[in-house]
């Protein structure tokens, strides 16, 4: 990160800033905005699916960028001021019970939707619906063990490993299932994407209990999704791309790490 070589921690520079970014941080905690990475791509998997029933082969699609912005920005609405506000979206602060797990398929449905449906909604497009809420549902699970930052030892800790073999079981069998389930309709996004990130939560499952294959589970099955979608509308790594950045240059001058990160941890006594 090119920002923590201008200013390493402990600099004066580093210092003085940090009482900002920490206020920044703050009020990006309390909106939430870590969470759009989750709402954008829900709602850009549901452009994109439009996208591909209209034309199998799209590919590096510029034009309807506008369109799609729009639909960032009301699902982005729909999040930070109705939704937040009134708690109806925490996966990862607490394990949830099975209504709460219920409300929050509810929304992301409803993201989806606001991607996907126009004035002229067929069986297609609601069938095709399936594999990506499949796969959001086999995500989610892994975020029903909490992991937190430890502010004052500076470590990552699952707080609460109690039925991994349960979560990560059925995480897995979903993220696999989304990926047949796309391959079936003939979807190379969400088909692909699955499957690429199928081994995630299965490692997490299989290997002894660390923070870091969680952390990895979390990440990369989001992660691998978001580029995937870019492929067909590549606009969308502006915004992926300035949300990454900004939340990560906060949090360094806030904890002194990096993160979201492609790395899982900082050192290797950890």
């Amino acid at each position: 990160m090119i920002i923590a070589r201008i200013f390493p921690p402990q600099s004066n520079m580093y210092v003085e800033w940090k009482n900002l970014f920490t206020g920044w941080g703050d009020k990006m905690d309390s909106f939430g905005l870590i969470h759009l990475f989750s709402v954008w791509v829900l709602t850009a998997s549901g452009i994109v699916l439009r996208l591909d029933l209209a034309d199998r082969y799209v590919y590096w699609e510029y034009a309807s960028w506008q369109d799609g912005f729009l639909r960032l920005v009301l699902s982005s609405i729909l999040f930070l001021f109705v939704l937040r506000p009134n708690s109806y979206w925490h996966p990862g602060v607490q394990k949830l019970e099975m209504e709460q797990i219920f409300q929050h398929g509810i929304i992301a449905l409803l993201f989806l939707m606001i991607g996907a449906f126009t004035k002229d909604v067929s069986m297609n497009l609601i069938i095709g619906l399936s594999p990506y809420f499949i796969a959001f549902f086999g995500g989610f699970l892994i975020y029903q063990l909490p992991l937190e930052f430890e502010k004052m030892n500076g470590e990552w800790i699952v707080a609460d490993w109690d039925q991994k073999v349960y979560h990560l079981s059925l995480s897995t069998i979903l993220i696999f299932l989304s990926a047949g389930i796309g391959s079936w309709l003939d979807d190379p996004i969400i088909s692909t994407a699955a499957m690429v990130s199928t081994p995630f939560p299965f490692i997490a499952l299989v290997w002894p209990s660390h923070h870091r294959h969680l952390q990895r589970a979390r990440f990369y099955p989001i992660f691998i999704l978001a580029m995937f979608l870019c492929v067909r509308m590549p606009w969308l790594l502006v915004p992926l791309a300035i949300l990454f950045f900004l939340i990560r240059t906060v949090n360094y001058f806030r904890y002194g790490i990096v993160y979201p990160s492609f790395g899982v941890d900082f050192t290797e006594n950890n």
